[in-house]
């Protein structure tokens, strides 16, 4: 009897285990089958959403260009003296506002002066002997009448008073030669202006032609800025001109539209007058802003809309739907993100224009490039305004 009993245990076992493992196995087949939907849903579900930008056609592009210069006075002279000699006084200093006429500077006269009043003593020395000659003339007249006086005694005396006449002449000359250089040893203001520079002490000797002082013209003050000459024929269509000079805006007016190349920054020097009542100095920073247009055609674009491609070209991700090659509207479920190579003509703080392998009216993705892929299927949320509305700007221009 116990061999039959252990005999048939084995038979029995096997059939059992392989129901006990069927059953087990039964909730695992269910779990597997739930976590596959569910991954499915969760794929379905989590379509990356994107920011859309409908591209906007313009036909061109402004450039904002602003040039420099300074402001310059409209008169500015290096004023020296005719004569040399020693400085006695100085009138004015740096930062002294002066009139037309005021003095500026004195030179020493002691030695002029000196001289004048040698001429004036010669000068009284010919007036007596003049009389002298006058009164023997007279006398050699009287003589002559009653016959005691040769011709030739009267001759002599003519010749002597016509050399004292030009020997006075002379000094006449002379005495106001010295006057005159008493006169220009002090220097007078030439016209109204302040004084911005000084190059001479009291004591010190200076030359002829020295410059002692540097005055600058109050009124009539410029600005004086150099323009790339290939922007001129541009230039020539403003009738209205503004700088700004410092914080401050002013309406000026062209002086001259510049008649030469300058050798070292090879732009052409524009003058304009400024206001009477500007309040500048010399020497400072003028800015002329120029609106340069470019007649090319484009799309103005986020720069957070690009994305650098393959061998330095840029790049922008454009939706596609994903039964046709072309955009579809923003109310499709998912597109398709593809790749277009686009070429930047001009780019500012924002914003760029650019043209390429892109449309009007088509959408592109606005940010978040990096987390995408072309292929990559996507949802559009929203669409972005025209950069600044830089297209309606333009064409106020």
């Amino acid at each position: 009897m116990r061999r039959n009993t252990t005999a048939a245990s084995p038979s029995l076992t096997r059939p059992i285990m392989m129901l006990s493992v069927f059953l087990l196995s039964l909730p695992l087949i269910g779990c597997n089958t739930s976590q596959s939907d569910t991954d499915n849903t969760v794929t379905a579900t989590q379509t990356l959403k994107v920011n859309t930008f409908t591209l906007q056609a313009a036909d061109h592009y402004t450039v904002e260009r602003e040039y420099v210069g300074m402001v310059q006075a409209g008169q500015q002279a290096n004023l020296g003296v005719e004569l040399g000699g020693k400085v006695a006084k100085l009138w004015v200093d740096v930062g002294d506002t002066v009139t037309a006429g005021d003095p500026l500077i004195t030179l020493d006269t002691q030695m002029l002066k000196t001289q004048s009043d040698e001429l004036t003593a010669r000068q009284a020395q010919v007036t007596a002997q003049l009389e002298l000659i006058e009164a023997n003339l007279k006398r050699q007249r009287a003589l002559k009448s009653k016959g005691f006086s040769a011709e030739s005694e009267i001759d002599n005396l003519r010749s002597q008073r016509n050399a004292l006449k030009a020997n006075y002449r002379q000094l006449t000359a002379s005495l106001a030669a010295n006057q005159l250089q008493q006169q220009k040893s002090t220097i007078y203001a030439p016209y109204d202006g302040i004084v911005s520079e000084r190059f001479v002490s009291t004591g010190d000797v200076i030359n002829t032609g020295s410059p002692t002082f540097t005055l600058l013209a109050s009124s009539r003050k410029e600005a004086h800025i150099g323009i790339p000459a290939k922007q001129l024929p541009k230039l020539a269509a403003i009738t209205d001109w503004t700088l700004r000079i410092g914080t401050a805006t002013y309406p000026v007016s062209l002086l001259n539209p510049g008649a030469n190349v300058e050798r070292g920054s090879r732009t052409v020097k524009l003058r304009f007058a400024l206001p009477a009542d500007a309040n500048v100095i010399n020497g400072e920073l003028a800015y002329l802003q120029f609106h340069d247009r470019h007649d090319q055609a484009g799309y103005w674009i986020p720069l957070s809309a690009m994305t650098d491609g393959i061998r330095g070209v840029w790049n922008v991700f454009a939706l596609r739907s994903n039964n046709a090659g072309d955009s579809v509207s923003e109310a499709a479920p998912a597109q398709t993100v593809e790749r277009r190579t686009i070429q930047v003509l001009h780019a500012n703080s924002d914003h760029a224009y650019v043209t390429g392998a892109i449309k009007h009216n088509e959408k592109i993705i606005a940010d978040g490039l990096h987390r995408l892929v072309p292929g990559q299927a996507v949802s559009p949320v929203k669409k972005l305004p025209l950069p600044l509305d830089l297209s309606q700007s333009e064409a106020t221009q």
